[in-house]
């Protein structure tokens, strides 16, 4: 008789063999049962499955811990399988193992036979009572958060999501309710899910509950995180409270919030008038929410909704004047006093009026209706500060729609096409180019025309800063960083990005910094092509990697890559999000410096780059640096500074334990310093030599690279280098257990920099002192010597040396059998360094349990 299996992932990892149930034994074991389970009949690479069961860098002998395990499933599969026999479901793969699992045999293979094709609600439904349960659910969060789980839960959402929108849509919204909402329970800050679960309490005839979800859901996002609900939460509440499907227009899509702020300011009839100045830059729709808010309460205006266009950006005409704006709105021909004639035409009647493409404040506020119920929309890209300030305005302003409104936009104007995604991508959310968009041409006609007129409307200073700003790799930019690049004050760059933002050609998205649609970038450089000459175009870059350059020396120069160089004696400035927007921006310059063929600002970028990153123990980072620098230093020509930059690539190299390469650039660096003389590189090329000597375990050969670095610096160099010198040695020796050689060394450079004042380089030698006393068995003075190094690494920021220190006070700790020491050491470390992405948290992590601590 033939045995039956059936193995469930989506929820609990489960067995059944036979009506048995199988055990899988240790946690571990049960991780790569689902792993190979959620594959579903694909292999499972053997990194994959190390990479998930360990997080980080395997033990040497993870391959026979997994081997292990594999056996041990084969044999819960066919008990009766002979040892180290295949057998007909767990079989070798190339580069691991695959589950020969089918849709009868595993729920997930169900799962996707159920939903394929065209799947009926009926399929849909069966399909998802398959998921029982988060992915793997008893299987420990750390290994269920790797991709192959991850893919699997997406794929899950994705069919209770059509389901979801098949039932609403069918009118059978009660037969995935139930499933929705478990999937809400188990996610409670999804917006989407909660979202579609009101929409089907709503079509259950549960309005009251779907009302209270809301409110749920955005409290806790507020409590959690700090955000208010997002559009699709927005939407699905304006629709429950509406009580009805939504109006929707042929070419008027999304803009739910802004609509329902502009309806919720209208007055009632018995209260003051009211203004709403909707503004916003050009193509971004202004017009269409104006008029698709008319069209919804003209019943609440008796007496009528009135409209003109001001012209105030029309290419080609100039603005009205307020007697061509009367003439307009009521009808009339010159009106001689159209003030007085506009008051006493709408006095006591209720009327909304459209005022659009105002020029600014001045040319609609005497078109405003003053009596009570009456309303106003003014539409601009003048920010109608005026209005604003004087006449008790709503502003509104408009933004480029998301990309879901974009593409619904889109698809409306065109229908379904492969082009549309591209056309959404091109046109940044922006309406007027999605409805005229081409897809082989980002910038239409019509876009261009309707920027030209905000860019007539400029003064020379501020014409001449947007030709600019299409030179600045990024969309964000502040008055110092735009004073760089023209030669300007901050104060006087200020003014002139505040007259950007007045003509909505850049957007003040926080006090002091400012950015630029993607379209009017376009713009800008159309214009700087034809009006910015070639001098003055390298000009501006030169100012713009200047002023990188300069502020960054000033502000956190910390630590160089040349091994010799002891770092400036100054703290480094605490992460923040500015620090870490600064050194993206960094990177970006560097890259752009790099392509641009600035090969001399190459490489002093990249040293900048590299004195933030240092500290950290950013190794891949410090990699990419230091080879655009090498890169940018071999193109300027400056042999000196390229083998500089190879001497530190060779660190960053050994860091990442690729040791070979290591050597390689310091082989290549050391002609260059002996054709130059340069004993203080060579005195740095020994150093390294040491350190690399000592990793590949041959600690007396880097003793003697250590004496020979010793006795150049002796010869001339500074007190520093000798006292940096005298440590590496004391280091060195301490390896080869000559202890009072080791000593004796550590405490002449402690002299040399109590002396200098050197207190962040006396921390490397604190920590050499540490780890000398430690292996002579003198914990106490050992520790001692640590926890000061600890202190100096803390005081100056230098959080991978931080992290290393703690390492080496636990190994103290755990030979004194303190083991609370140690596991708070170890914790502390490991923390360090998985804040800094470093591989080498796994391993202590690994330590630390071996210790039981």
């Amino acid at each position: 008789m033939e045995t039956s299996i059936w193995w469930t992932v989506l929820g609990p990892v489960r067995g059944r063999r036979s009506g048995r149930e199988a055990r899988l034994g240790s946690p571990q074991r049960r991780a790569l049962m689902a792993l190979l389970l959620a594959r579903a009949g694909r292999p499972v690479t053997m990194t994959e499955i190390t990479r998930a069961l360990w997080r980080g860098e395997p033990p040497e002998l993870a391959a026979n811990v997994v081997q292990g395990h594999v056996g041990a499933i084969r044999r819960t599969l066919e008990p009766d399988l002979p040892r180290r026999a295949t057998g007909r479901w767990l079989l070798p793969a190339p580069g691991g193992y695959r589950l020969a699992m089918t849709s009868e045999t595993l729920d997930l293979l169900r799962f996707r036979e159920l939903a394929a094709g065209r799947p009926s609600l009926r399929d849909l439904v069966t399909a998802l009572s398959l998921a029982t349960g988060e992915v793997a659910e008893d299987v420990p969060i750390e290994v269920r958060s790797h991709p192959i789980f991850t893919a699997v839960a997406e794929e899950i959402d994705a069919v209770l999501r059509t389901a979801a929108d098949r039932a609403l849509a069918e009118g059978m919204a009660a037969v995935v309710l139930p499933m929705v909402r478990a999937a809400a329970s188990r996610r409670p800050l999804d917006e989407e899910l909660h979202a579609r679960l009101m929409l089907l309490l709503h079509a259950d005839g549960q309005q009251a509950a779907a009302v209270e979800l809301f409110g749920e859901v955005r409290d806790r996002l507020r409590q959690e995180l700090g955000v208010h609900p997002g559009r699709a939460l927005r939407d699905a509440y304006q629709h429950v409270l509406a009580d009805a499907e939504p109006v929707r227009q042929p070419v008027f899509v999304g803009r739910a919030e802004e609509l329902a702020s502009l309806l919720d300011r209208l007055p009632e009839s018995d209260e003051p008038a009211a203004v709403i100045a909707l503004t916003g830059m050009a193509g971004v729709g202004k017009t269409s929410l104006a008029m698709q808010a008319a069209r919804l309460v003209a019943d609440r205006f008796p007496d009528g909704v009135l409209h003109v266009d001001l012209h105030g950006f029309t290419a080609g005409r100039p603005p009205l004047s307020a007697s061509e704006a009367v003439r307009a709105l009521l009808g009339v021909q010159d009106p001689c006093d159209p003030a007085a004639l506009y008051r006493s035409t709408l006095a006591g009647r209720r009327v909304l009026v459209v005022l659009d493409n105002a020029r600014d404040a001045a040319q609609a506020r005497d078109l405003l209706p003053g009596s009570a119920g009456c309303a106003a929309i003014v539409t601009s890209r003048d920010a109608l500060s005026g209005l604003v300030a004087f006449n008790d305005a709503y502003p509104i302003r408009l933004g480029p729609l998301p990309p879901t409104s974009a593409r619904e936009l889109t698809i409306a104007q065109f229908g379904v096409s492969r082009a549309v995604d591209e056309i959404v991508r091109r046109s940044g959310g922006l309406p007027l180019a999605l409805i005229t968009a081409r897809p082989e041409q980002p910038l239409t006609d019509d876009v261009r025309t309707s920027f030209a007129r905000s860019y007539e409307a400029l003064t020379p200073s501020a014409a001449a800063l947007f030709h600019v700003l299409s030179l600045y790799p990024a969309r964000d930019i502040g008055p110092e960083e735009a004073a760089s690049l023209i030669g300007e004050t901050p104060s006087g760059a200020r003014r002139l990005l505040s007259e950007l933002t007045t003509q909505n050609l850049l957007d003040e998205y926080r006090p002091g910094r400012y950015t630029w649609h993607g379209l009017v970038h376009d713009y800008g450089a159309e214009l700087a092509a034809v009006r910015l000459p070639a001098a003055e175009r390298d000009l501006v870059c030169r100012r713009m990697f200047d002023h990188y350059l300069f502020n960054n020396r000033q502000t956190g120069a910390v630590a160089r890559m040349r091994l010799a160089t002891v770092p400036p004696e100054t703290p480094v400035r605490p992460a923040s999000a500015g620090y870490e927007a600064e050194r993206r921006m960094l990177r970006v310059m560097l890259r752009r410096a790099l392509v641009d063929g600035y090969g001399d600002y190459v490489w002093r970028l990249a040293g900048v780059v590299e004195d933030y990153l240092d500290n950290t123990g950013a190794w891949p980072e410090l990699l990419a640096a230091g080879t655009a620098a090498l890169a940018g230093a071999e193109q300027a020509g400056e042999r000196e500074k390229a083998a500089q930059i190879r001497r530190g690539l060779a660190r960053v190299h050994a860091g990442l334990r690729d040791y070979v390469a290591a050597i390689d650039h310091m082989s290549r660096a050391t002609p260059v310093f002996v054709e130059l003389d340069d004993r203080k590189s060579l005195a740095g090329i020994h150093l390294g030599s040491a350190w690399l000597r000592a990793r590949a375990g041959r600690p007396a050969a880097g003793g003697l690279h250590a004496d020979r670095m010793l006795s150049i610096t002796r010869a001339g160099a500074e007190p520093v280098d000798v006292a940096s010198a005298l440590n590496a040695l004391g280091w060195y020796q301490a390896v080869q257990a000559k202890h009072d050689a080791a000593i004796g060394h550590c405490r002449e450079a402690l002299t040399i920099l109590h002396g200098l004042g050197a207190r962040r380089a006396q921390a490397d030698t604190w920590d050499t002192l540490g780890y000398v006393n430690h292996r002579r068995g003198r914990h106490r003075e050992s520790l001692l010597s640590y926890r000061r190094a600890l202190a100096l690494h803390r005081e100056f920021g230098a959080r991978a040396a931080e992290a290393e220190t703690l390492r080496r006070i636990a190994a103290v700790a755990i030979d004194d059998y303190d083991i609370a020491t140690a596991k708070d050491a170890l914790d502390q470390a490991v923390d360090i360094r998985r804040e800094l992405g470093d591989p080498a948290a796994a391993r202590m992590v690994s330590a630390a349990d071996s210790h039981d601590c």
